[in-house]
């Protein structure tokens, strides 16, 4: 398939990640089914989660997070983890719902085993910051053929270029990188959205931005204009559920918001040449100063400048040649009679 950052907007990703777990297999999937129709009714262009178990995440004794323990939650990280990780069956419902509102499926998987789980139901596979490092996740994206989407949060250049160099390698064509910082909420101050042109010049590759920031619009557009291919964004229905992802989530009202503003930001940076829009032609003819005859001129007449001819916006009169002409026409003589208001013309006068 065609790489969805290479259809010509940018490629906007509804992030539901853990924020549709509710404590029951019936309530699960009933949020989760509701996640995916605010990011279709937000008008992004596909909806993601993320398929783990925890035994493939963490070493035995990871103890807990000290980041997640000043949010008030400190509960060993395998605990956490294991009360969030989604079952695999919930995943073909999910995404026959996503495709039944028209947006692409995406879950991040974090082992191989989850990357099997995940395959058949994706188009485009997603690869988290922390998994920049994974060796036999980063080739099984390779060989699948699908497009990658590639966060670089907490990595280095050196990180990310290995990434691509393996992914290539076993096969991979098209991968967009992921501007990210891996904090939660980052401070906008932390987002270097400079990065984005930056990674792009680099490696050659389409760069976007994962947004961990509060602020609904103000990284995304800023990224955008910036030249960012794809957007990814946390969201959630309440900021107060319970959960680590729903604080610093964006609401379903702010999700649309967003998009609102990255298709508006797509508009006004236009094509990048210089011309004269439709939407300026009428008052590009009204006052855009031409040379314009200051009285009645009757053939033969001497033109002087600031005496019968000047340059002059024309209102509804015809408009005259360029003010450039100017040191051309001085001196000369009219060739027609030239009313006071019309523009003069090529060939209006001579010696």
């Amino acid at each position: 398939m065609t790489a969805p950052w290479d259809s010509g907007k940018v490629f906007v990703i509804a992030e539901a990640g853990s924020n549709w777990r509710q404590g029951s297999a019936a309530r699960d999937l009933r949020m989760a089914r509701t996640l995916i129709d605010v990011a279709a009714e937000a008008g992004a262009d596909a909806v993601k989660f993320q398929t783990y178990r925890p035994e493939t995440l963490y070493a035995v004794g990871a103890g807990s997070s000290d980041y997640l323990a000043a949010a008030g939650v400190r509960e060993p990280i395998s605990d956490i983890l294991a009360d969030l990780a989604m079952p695999y069956e919930m995943i073909p419902e999910l995404a026959e719902h996503a495709r039944a509102c028209g947006l692409l499926f995406l879950s991040t998987p974090f082992s191989p085993r989850d990357f099997a789980e995940v395959d058949p139901f994706v188009a485009v596979h997603k690869i988290a910051s922390y998994e920049i490092s994974h060796l036999r996740l980063i080739e099984l994206a390779g060989r699948s053929g699908k497009p990658l989407v590639l966060s670089t949060g907490a990595s280095t250049e050196e990180d990310v270029s290995w990434a691509i160099e393996t992914f290539r390698a076993n096969g991979g064509r098209s991968v967009c990188l992921m501007q990210c910082t891996a904090r939660y909420p980052a401070p906008p101050e932390s987002l270097n959205l400079r990065a984005i042109p930056g990674l792009a010049g680099r490696f050659g590759v389409p760069v976007g931005l994962s947004d961990h920031s509060r602020d609904p619009v103000l990284a995304p557009v800023a990224a955008v204009g910036l030249g960012a291919r794809a957007i990814e964004k946390h969201y959630t229905l309440s900021n107060r559920l319970p959960g680590p992802d729903h604080a610093f989530a964006v609401t379903a009202a702010e999700l649309a918001a967003m998009v609102r503003a990255i298709r508006e930001t797509e508009s006004a940076l236009g094509t990048g040449r210089k011309e004269v829009l439709p939407e300026e032609a009428e008052l590009a003819s009204y006052a855009r100063r031409g040379l314009q005859a200051l009285r009645d001129i009757a053939p033969g007449d001497t033109l002087r400048e600031g005496v019968n001819v000047d340059a002059l916006r024309p209102g509804k009169r015809r408009p005259g040649i360029h003010p450039r002409a100017l040191p051309l026409l001085e001196g000369k003589r009219a060739r027609r009679a030239i009313p006071a208001g019309d523009g003069i013309l090529d060939g209006d006068f001579g010696d």
